[in-house]
């Protein structure tokens, strides 16, 4: 259960936070969705800076390059090495917890020439999510107050599960600091490419498969309102730059 070996079209990066259980099911299956693709891959498993369980051991075992984090152990370094360390044309972020199906990823891939930016969304026709529904609510009062702040032209602005052209994706000078960089991607894609096509294609959100989600939802919840003013700022200054 190896990938090609020649250089990838397509990287499919993920970050990792105590991950193991999860990834040890979850890689066999992209492997499996990736060969059917008939192009040369490779599978990224950014984990923790040093290892908190057997995660370099899975992804020996499973045929996955695998990466500590650099710069520290919050979920936007781990996008940070990720994406330095990516060399697939196209790249697709994903969470190792099982909750971003890994066949969903042909999905994304077949829309590849229609759009620069595909999108799995919970938040159009067809799209489902299966969180409790005090996280719904939460999520999508999020997207909403996003969507309309910073002019975004999507329904789900926070789902990570996304495929990107990598150049576009490697170009960036990424600056948030946790879950936000996420809102950040977007929003920098979009002022940096005023005509950037963006596709959303309905997906369903899964719970979890093994371990515990790694967001204090209060936390999160209340730093949304500081991090909306960043990235109303960090587009502005974009804005700024690309005219």
């Amino acid at each position: 259960m190896t990938p090609p070996t020649s250089a990838p079209l397509l990287t499919v990066a993920l970050p990792a936070y105590e991950e193991a259980a999860n990834l040890d099911g979850l890689i066999p299956r992209l492997h499996e969705t990736l060969t059917a693709l008939a192009i040369p891959y490779e599978i990224v498993v950014v984990d923790t800076e040093t290892p908190h369980d057997d995660t370099p051991a899975v992804c020996a075992r499973q045929g996955a390059r695998y990466l500590p984090r650099v710069g520290g152990s919050l979920y936007s370094h781990a996008v940070r090495t990720a994406l330095a360390a990516s060399r697939g044309q196209w790249v697709v972020l994903m969470d190792a917890d099982g909750s971003h199906g890994p066949g969903f990823v042909a999905n994304l891939w077949a829309e590849r020439e229609r759009a620069d930016l595909v999108i799995a969304s919970r938040y159009i026709a067809g799209g489902h999510t299966e969180n409790p529904a005090i996280l719904i609510f939460l999520s999508l009062t999020v997207n909403v107050v996003f969507r309309l702040v910073l002019g975004l032209r999507c329904a789900d602005v926070s789902n990570s599960f996304r495929l990107y052209r990598g150049d576009d994706l490697r170009a960036l000078t990424l600056e948030c600091e946790n879950f936000d960089i996420v809102e950040e991607i977007l929003v920098k894609l979009c002022c940096a490419h005023p005509a950037y096509r963006i596709k959303e294609i309905p997906f369903t959100f899964e719970k979890r498969k093994a371990g515990k989600t790694k967001r204090n939802m209060i936390k999160f919840a209340l730093s949304y309102l500081s991090t909306l003013w960043r990235l109303h700022r960090l587009k502005r200054r974009a804005q700024k730059s690309s005219s």
